[in-house]
């Protein structure tokens, strides 16, 4: 991977956005995606923290990713497993919920818009995705098949997997898996156009 300087900006801008995409989609408190709430469940039935089971689930990915695609894995991997969380405290800090279900419901939409724009920006900066990117990513270039319908199916598993868990869906969470691949590959068609 060739590390210049407009890939770094490109990623850790990336990392910036998709931050402040998760806060409010999270500040909302309508739901949140598929895996996140899986995160939670584990969580719950094992008495480990939420965090430990996030990061053991990303390690996990990272694993998959790079037995199917090692490309996809790399320093913009780890930037944005250890960096995000700023972004996101930071931002989650600002936001306060409101009473208002419209306004929640704004959030959540803005923030997936946000998420999916900065997912974009890391895959484009070429230092390696984060973590369920570059999953998907690295199925659908072993595949042939386009990411949008990787993500899909990878969303159906996880949400098949709360319901059977009685895992809480609310609207943040359909929205989220019917809109966020779509939107990515959206960012990274308008960036390839106008920016590469």
């Amino acid at each position: 991977m060739k590390i210049n300087l407009r890939n770094i900006i490109f990623t850790i801008l990336g990392i910036i956005f998709l931050g402040v995409g998760v806060a409010l989609t999270t500040k909302a408190g309508l739901g949140t995606n598929a895996l996140d709430v899986l995160d939670e469940i584990i969580a719950n039935k094992t008495g480990i923290s939420f965090g430990r089971i996030t990061f053991i689930a990303q390690i996990l990915m990272i694993v998959f990713a790079f037995i199917f695609d090692r490309k996809t894995i790399g320093i913009g991997t780890l930037m944005s497993m250890f960096l995000t969380q700023f972004p996101i405290d930071f931002t989650y800090s600002l936001i306060n919920r409101s009473d208002n279900f419209m306004i929640n419901l704004l959030m959540v939409i803005i923030g997936v818009i946000i998420m999916a724009f900065g997912a974009s920006l890391i895959i484009k900066g070429k230092l390696g995705m984060g973590t369920y990117e570059a999953l998907t990513i690295s199925i659908a270039n072993r595949t042939n098949v386009r990411f949008v319908y990787v993500k899909y199916v990878l969303d159906s598993i996880f949400l098949i997997l709360v319901i059977v868990f009685k895992g809480n869906i609310g609207v943040g969470t359909i929205i989220t898996y019917l809109f966020l691949g779509r939107l990515i590959e959206l960012f990274n068609n308008l960036l390839d156009r106008y920016l590469w």
